[in-house]
């Protein structure tokens, strides 16, 4: 080939730097090159959101719905053992599946969790204690086991007298503690049984239920008895005729419990106490009721005709709490990653009371996380639903943002401290029905139990993102009252000075210990009736009985002003010296005269 002469070559390189600019602008306006400062336009990907218009709450703004791709979290991995329980339908839904999903609340707040259906109680003991190990070895987190569990808060004080003793071993920054609920039962945990107990609680004297002993559903029957002034007999050997009695729920699962016993009426010999102490007689002793969660209900309901739901945790609505509870250093370890857990949670439980769109999302996604039935299964007994058989109201549960938990743990000191009165009140039923069992190991204290800090943490990330969340759960208490069906009536003894309404101080602690039942029974209206001995003319016993009824009213309104609103109170009066009930010729009938009555009043679910 020649060689160019100089004037030919710059003629050439003129003409290729003209084409190569013009070949540059080409694929730029084609979109084959980015242009230098501005960003190349891609496909949208939709985005899914329930519609504004069809807000339930209106200051929840609607949010993305979580997709089904996977995250890529970069925070510590956080591994959940969960029941199957739509009590978790808002931490189920801000996951979007058993791994955090991309667009999900958890991805939103940095986090990366993963959830594992385990229905074995010691399974998930087994594996929280296995997580502590390995992170005692150093591990930041877990390859196997889970770093926490979501459980019903009315048995957490006994989850921790049997997991505590055994982490503590590690040091104490392993114990196990409560940080939040992510919601609650509202009426699938449940005492079912003759539609005779519901209109007099006084027939379940000498009758037998079967159920899982000390889980939260036996709780729920034994509050029904404690608000009847009901005994009971923990011994699952014997017999009374004047007691609830019991038969243990076989390898303590709450559907065998329906299939393999109540349904079947499996019945067995035992031997026959009075006070205590054997007669020499001999019962075959059948189980009249149950106590089960969903689908138990179901199954009762339709196996066994003429079962009827007496109580549930849609009366006792702050009972069950849906609770987080995991080991405390792992929390304290990764406590940014926790707070913003809580934050998800909330956050998508304001979206489940605003948007039935995403109640149902949040089915579809269960669905999936249990490997069980399908979305409109767990949407339909998460919202509860009247048995197309029977007409029977089956499941119902509810979620938990901030403003409930604030409310629930009492933070803001208005309310009263029902994780608390949960806590403390079903960890004293099963010490005092089975103290053998926590004679090493006690229940540990509320204050060792609970540590709240990660709920103001969760709550300081959800005013700095601007979050506006629905309002609490609240009782039409009116409504309740109106229904008239009575759930729970008996005679309580508050000392009180000598023609005085001022409680005496010695009456302090049954005063509180009332009010902690009645706060934890929170769906349910009051009605408070006064009475005296016949000492003095009703003149003056009458006007007498009122005050000290208000009294205790007063008493309930000052400690918790929140929980006991004025139209909680159906009625509160005096009745002096009327329907005694003993004998007034003896001092001991008169002291069984001078009383306050109970009664609590409602519509059960």
């Amino acid at each position: 080939m020649a060689r160019l002469k100089p004037q030919a070559k710059i003629f050439l390189l003129i003409v290729i730097a003209v084409g190569v600019v013009f070949g540059l602008r080409t694929a730029m306006q084609h979109g084959m090159i980015p242009t230098p400062g501005i960003m190349k336009s891609v496909v949208a990907t939709r985005v899914e959101l329930p519609s504004q218009s069809e807000a339930q709450v209106a200051n929840v703004k609607a949010a993305p719905y979580p997709t089904t791709a996977a995250a890529n979290v970069a925070g510590t991995r956080m591994p959940f053992d969960i029941w199957e329980w739509n009590a978790m339908f808002a931490l189920i839904y801000a996951n979007g599946g058993k791994e955090t999903t991309k667009g999900s609340l958890m991805e939103k707040y940095g986090v990366n969790l993963a959830l594992h259906r385990e229905d074995s109680n010691s399974q998930m003991k087994a594996d929280l204690l296995a997580c502590a190990k390995q992170l005692h070895d150093g591990e930041r987190t877990c390859s196997s086991g889970a770093a926490a569990l979501v459980v019903m808060g009315d048995g957490g004080g006994q989850w921790l007298a049997d997991l505590n003793p055994q982490l503590k071993k590690l040091g104490p920054d392993y114990q196990a503690v409560i940080i939040g609920a992510v919601g609650r039962s509202n009426g699938e945990d449940a005492l079912l049984g003759p539609a005779e107990w519901k209109s007099n609680p006084q027939s379940m004297k000498g009758k037998t239920i079967v159920g899982v002993i000390r889980d939260g559903d036996w709780n729920i029957a034994l509050n029904f008895m404690g608000s009847n002034g009901l005994k009971n007999n923990p011994d699952l050997k014997t017999y009374d005729p004047d007691a609830v009695n019991w038969i243990s729920a076989p390898d303590e699962d709450y559907i065998k419990a329906v299939t393999e016993v109540y349904i079947p009426n499996r019945c067995e010999d035992r031997k026959v106490v009075k006070d205590g102490r054997p007669t020499g007689d001999m019962k075959n002793v059948c189980p009249d009721g149950v106590v089960t969660w969903t689908p138990g209900d179901e199954q009762a309901v339709h196996g066994r005709p003429g079962t009827t739901k007496i109580v549930s945790s849609h009366e006792y609505a702050a009972q069950m709490p849906s609770v987080i509870l995991g080991i405390k250093k792992f929390f304290s370890d990764n406590r940014e990653e926790t707070h913003g857990l809580l934050a998800a949670v909330f956050e998508g439980a304001d979206q489940l009371k605003a948007f039935d769109a995403a109640r149902r999302k949040a089915g579809e996604i269960s669905a999936k996380v249990y490997n069980d039935q399908n979305g409109d299964y767990w949407y339909s007994y998460y919202m509860g639903m009247n048995d197309p058989k029977t007409g029977q109201p089956l499941g119902g549960s509810a979620v938990f943002n901030m403003e409930d938990n604030v409310n629930y743990f009492g933070l803001d000191g208005r309310h009263n401290n029902n994780m608390r009165a949960t806590y403390e009140t079903f960890g004293n039923i099963a010490t005092q029905n089975y103290p053998d069992l926590f004679k090493d190991n006690p229940i540990p204290s509320y204050k060792e139990a609970v540590d709240t800090s990660f709920l103001f943490g969760a709550q300081a990330l959800l005013n700095t993102g601007g979050v506006q969340g629905a309002a609490a759960e609240a009782v039409d208490y009116a409504k309740e009252a109106a229904k008239g069906t009575v759930v729970g009536h008996k005679a309580v003894y508050i000392n009180f000075a000598s023609g005085s309404d001022q409680p005496l101080p010695t009456s302090i602690a049954a005063l509180n210990r009332l009010k902690d039942e009645l706060a934890i029974n929170s769906q349910l209206a009051i009605q408070i009736d006064g009475y005296t001995d016949d000492v003095g003319s009703d003149i003056l016993n009458q006007p007498l009985s009122e005050k000290r009824a208000l009294a205790v009213k007063r008493y309930f309104q000052q400690t918790a002003p929140l929980s006991f609103p004025e139209m909680r109170f159906k009625s509160v009066a005096g009745h002096g010296s009327q329907n005694p009930l003993a004998d007034n010729g003896t001092l001991q009938g008169k002291a069984l005269n001078r009383r306050v009555e109970i009664t609590q009043i409602g519509g059960v679910q």
